[in-house]
């Protein structure tokens, strides 16, 4: 799943915050649904899935596009939308 012109929420079981908690957290945000990523591409790469995230939907002084790799396992949710309608999925 992948679009210039999307958005992803993407949601981890507990497991992956806490094993992975310290190395996301320049990517990870909070909101009423609890701690989650967006990013611009989420793509299934044989046991892992790969998320791209912009400047902005990174914290820090970052001014390029950065990629990282999860185990598939730490996925407990994923919603897609448009750029024109990201509120709409409830992440943001």
């Amino acid at each position: 799943m992948t679009g210039n012109d999307n958005r992803f929420g993407v949601l981890l079981f507990d497991e992956g915050w806490s094993e992975l908690g310290g190395a996301l957290e320049p990517y990870a945000r909070e909101g009423p649904i609890g701690k989650y990523l967006y990013c611009r591409k989420f793509e299934v790469v044989g046991p892992f899935v790969e998320l791209t995230f912009t400047p902005a939907q990174m914290h820090g002084p970052v001014d390029e596009e950065t990629t990282v790799w999860i185990p598939t396992h730490f996925i407990k949710f994923v919603a897609t939308s448009s750029t024109a309608n990201e509120k709409g999925m409830g992440f943001v």
